[in-house]
Parts: C-alpha cells; structure tokens; sequence
C-alpha cells in the first residue's frame, strides 16, 4: 500500500502548490475564481488528472478546462520549480461539477420537505 500512499501524498502536494501558482499566475478575468477540489497522480507519476470547480464562473466548465490545459505546460513548468519532485508530472485539468450536484440535490431535497410540511398544514 506504500505506492498508493505515495500517489496520494504527492497529489496533495500538488494540489497545494498549484493553486497558489494558478492564483499567482492567471488572470482572474480570465477563467474567474479557480478551486481545485482533487489531484489525481497515476502510479507511476508520470500523469496527473486536476479536478477544478470555479466558484465565480466567468466561463463555461468547458471553456475553463480548455483554457487551463492550453496554459498546463507552463503550469507545469512552474509546479516543477516549486514542488521539488524528481519527475513532474504532465498536468489535464477536468472539470469537477460535483459541487453544483450536490447543492441541486441538497435544493431538491428542501423542496420536497417544504412541500411535505405544507401538506401537513404545517
């Protein structure tokens, strides 16, 4: 289990450090206020998948996506320069839509005990 572990430990560190590189060296005007929810490392680190959400959206999921890996090599780059690994793995930035299911779940779920407790006549 020591590689998972790793795996784990490195993708912590990279999300780390890539979002005070993302909020240092992006634009807020272009892709808007940037959360990485989760950093997945493959086992042999060579790749990783950053899983964002955007708290302001100024562009669609798409459009942030495709933006963030047009800039990923630079991002890269400078991840490579902070994190101090041997080997710094090739960035893909997904995006991550499982913040806004939750808060459409969590509204569905108060309206149907809004709709109970009126029947109720409470």
């Amino acid at each position: 289990m020591q590689g998972v572990d790793r795996t784990r430990r490195i993708g912590q560190v990279l999300r780390k450090e890539l979002a005070e590189i993302i909020s240092r060296e992006m634009e807020p005007n272009t892709v808007g206020l940037i959360s990485i929810t989760s950093v997945s490392v493959s086992k042999d680190l060579r790749h990783a998948r950053v899983f964002v959400t955007s708290l302001a959206p100024k562009l669609s999921s798409t459009e942030i996506t495709k933006e963030l890996n047009a800039v990923s090599s630079s991002l890269r780059w400078a991840l490579g320069q902070r994190a101090g690994l041997r080997r710094t793995p090739e960035l893909v930035f997904e995006y991550d839509d499982s913040i806004e299911r939750g808060a459409e779940m969590s509204k569905l779920l108060d309206d149907i005990s809004y709709s109970d407790d009126h029947e109720n006549g409470n």
